[in-house]
């Protein structure tokens, strides 16, 4: 493994180096959650994808540390820990909580004068543009029903009353950062935008997920899966393989950049 933007615990994991990888996927994690909420998917990745998993303060490795107040501070600390690394396309990837902070990312990394981020992919979030702000004031409990409803944890870890006293703060710290956000437009990307989310979550809408488009209006595709907030749990292989075809030929420049759409 390697981490990058410091000593192990820093902003960037990556624990299958690729040097011959033909794109790097900088992924950011949704709320409540670490780095290691990708770590299967680095295995799992084809050789020519190389998985860099963001490790946000106050979560996982960087436990104790103080929370991220901004998704400014976010997008700062990522890019700067991408400074470290081999130069290669990056795309940028952001589950949930974790695309708005992927938005931004790929907004600096456009705006820095060197190549434009070859992707930006986001899943189960509506755009920022039209989503409502978080709540972050609601009882444990019911942070606990929200992430049994969301699928975000087993119901036996759920159960787990010492887990959930580790959990909970760096959820609900999140939510925060949610709750304070406010969107500010900015030039439409050069780079593909590419939505993925399941036909039964309820934490997203029809006109949310399709107002992503603003971000890209040239080349922007949607993407529905069976399934809820997590829908690929239990078929990340497939999902995988999918995320890797499209990202590569969007990073060799090939015409057609997206898989079809099921």
């Amino acid at each position: 493994m390697r981490s990058s933007g410091g000593p192990e615990g820093g902003w960037l994991h990556v624990w299958h180096p690729r040097p011959g990888a033909r794109v790097r996927m900088v992924c950011l994690p949704p709320a409540g959650s670490s780095a290691a909420f990708y770590r299967p998917w680095a295995a799992l990745l084809p050789p020519y994808v190389e998985l860099a998993a963001v490790e946000l303060p106050g979560h996982g490795g960087r436990y104790g540390e103080p929370f991220a107040t901004s998704f400014d501070e976010i997008r700062d600390g990522v890019t700067a820990a991408l400074d470290e690394l081999p130069d290669r396309p990056t795309a940028v990837y952001g589950h949930s909580m974790g695309s708005v902070p992927a938005l931004h990312t790929a907004r600096a990394l456009a705006r820095r004068g060197g190549p434009s981020p070859v992707a930006l992919v986001v899943s189960s979030r509506d755009a920022p543009s039209v989503a409502a702000p978080e709540r972050d004031d609601l009882p444990d409990d019911q942070l606990v029903e929200l992430l049994l409803r969301l699928g975000g944890m087993a119901e036996q870890a759920l159960a787990d009353r010492p887990l959930m006293d580790a959990v909970l703060p760096v959820l609900r710290a999140d939510l925060t950062l949610l709750a304070g956000y406010r969107y500010a437009g900015g030039p439409p990307l050069d780079c593909p935008v590419r939505v993925y989310a399941g036909t039964g979550d309820t934490a997203t809408t029809p006109i949310g997920l399709a107002a992503w488009r603003r971000e890209n209006p040239r080349d922007f595709r949607l993407h529905r899966m069976p399934g809820g907030h997590f829908f690929f749990r239990g078929c990340e292989r497939p999902y995988l393989a999918r995320l890797a075809a499209d990202l590569t030929r969007t990073a060799l420049g090939e015409p057609g950049a997206a898989v079809a759409r099921p």
